[in-house]
């Protein structure tokens, strides 16, 4: 009986045949499914199926092929074969594994698979030549027991009853393929395609259990995709959920931080003669002249939209540390004398330190009160260094305290007080304007100059109390 292509049924090139129609199509199918998922250890074991396709596409035509093709090629891609799906077993990883490129340029098993080839060649039909069967066993069997030997450091290190079938399926192989050199020798099987039935049922074992071997290795990645797919979902709801505590802690800690910045705001304006509107104004004032140096190019910092909110709640606190000047200097209506001065003046230093004493570990956790800590220590001082506390000068002093301190002095002149009277506008800008590069940071000087209109209209809008 003969199949449509001529080929006796359970003959060895029926058998030859079959077996590389099926890899053929397994290598196709895995390529296939490689544009979707990208699995580099798949690209292995799909270059493996491919290199046995050509091994017995080639043993069956080699009764039509020059004879050194028809025994180099497939012997050479034999020890090719077991080099690939060794890689395949040694990098079961969803990614990162050798590539392809790599694997066949390596020289040792270059020379290995050549020499084992032309041994073989030389072998055929020489006084010698029943002994191939047996070179074959025994290569082909020490190459799967190193698969078997790695597919057990992978069973150790990634228990799964895929990779636990693989090795038994490696060392029963291992067997077959030294069961068959042995067979040969008695039985007179030289060739693979030599047509007897101890060849074929031998045959027939070993590419059922090498080819099973195969589909276990795709279960085990399908496997192993699909638990890191779990996982991978896992982590990402593990993450969600850590996302929202810490969106919850950072709401508390923002509540918390607010109310500790209110009750300092309230501490101060107990402690002050200053207005609750003046306060405000102030803290206009500041972001519109930090915006218009951001604007423009001039500001020490990037001023976007969290870091003008910052300095708008930091502004407020810059007279904190009077809560630590006596009442009878605090709130006199007069002139200060002499030593009530220098008392008055150490109100920037105890701001400081009430403010400094506000962190964590030894770190200040809020960018408020590291603002905040910048324009009460430093918002008395000069842009010419006679200022106070520290005689600080020019860029020494930090812009949001440059800024700080014509902010208050403009609302402070025109506004009335029991000890003076409220200054004009002109007046007021003349004096500002006077003591740019004095008392004032030129740069701040000049951004209140074009913006003085929109000063006024904040004083109009926010009147006193």
């Amino acid at each position: 009986f003969k199949s449509n292509f001529g080929m006796k049924s359970f003959s060895i090139a029926s058998l030859f045949f079959s077996y590389a129609l099926l890899t053929g199509c397994l290598s196709l199918l895995l390529m296939a499914f490689l544009k979707k998922t990208k699995n580099e250890s798949l690209q292995l074991l799909a270059f493996a199926c491919l290199i046995q396709f050509f091994i017995y596409t080639t043993l069956i035509l080699r009764p039509n092929i020059p004879v050194w093709v028809g025994f180099y090629i497939p012997n050479f891609l034999s020890v090719y074969y077991l080099y690939f799906f060794y890689n395949t077993v040694k990098v079961p990883t969803i990614n990162k594994t050798q590539s392809i490129i790599k694997i066949l340029s390596n020289g040792f098993i270059f020379i290995i698979a050549s020499l084992y080839s032309i041994a073989i060649y030389f072998l055929n039909d020489s006084p010698y030549e029943a002994f191939i069967p047996m070179l074959v066993g025994i290569v082909l069997t020490v190459g799967n027991l190193v698969i078997a030997n790695e597919t057990l450091r992978v069973q150790k290190k990634t228990p799964n009853i895929f990779v636990k079938i693989s090795f038994i399926l490696s060392i029963i192989i291992s067997i077959l393929w030294i069961i068959r050199g042995i067979a040969g020798y008695f039985f007179e099987i030289v060739l693979a395609q030599d047509q007897n039935l101890v060849n074929v049922i031998l045959f027939s074992v070993l590419l059922t259990f090498i080819f099973i071997r195969k589909i276990t290795w795709i279960g085990f990645y399908l496997d192993s995709s699909i638990q890191y797919q779990e996982r991978l979902e896992k982590f990402n709801r593990t993450i969600l959920e850590l996302v929202e505590e810490v969106k919850g802690v950072e709401s508390v800690a923002q509540g918390i931080e607010s109310g500790m910045v209110n009750v300092l705001n309230q501490l101060s304006k107990e402690r002050d003669n200053e207005t609750g509107n003046h306060i405000l104004r102030t803290q206009l004032f500041v972001r519109l002249i930090a915006s218009h140096l951001d604007d423009i190019g001039k500001s020490d910092i990037n001023y976007n939209q969290a870091s003008l909110n910052t300095l708008f709640q930091a502004a407020p606190l810059h007279d904190i540390g009077k809560v630590g000047i006596p009442d009878s200097i605090l709130l006199k209506n007069g002139k200060l004398e002499g030593t009530e001065w220098e008392i008055m003046k150490t109100h920037t230093l105890i701001g400081e330190r009430i403010l400094s004493s506000m962190n964590i570990d030894g770190q200040i956790n809020s960018d408020i009160i590291k603002v905040a800590i910048e324009i009460a220590g430093s918002h008395h001082e000069n842009w010419d260094g006679t200022g106070y506390p520290r005689g600080l000068k020019g860029k020494q002093i930090p812009q949001s305290a440059r800024i700080m301190a014509l902010a208050d002095v403009y609302d402070a002149l025109l506004s009335k007080r029991p000890y003076k009277k409220a200054w004009t506008y002109k007046a007021t800008s003349e004096y500002i304007t006077s003591l740019s590069g004095t008392k004032f940071d030129p740069d701040v000087v000049d951004a209140f100059l074009v913006l003085k209109d929109e000063f006024r209209l904040i004083r109009k809008q926010f009147q006193e109390d």
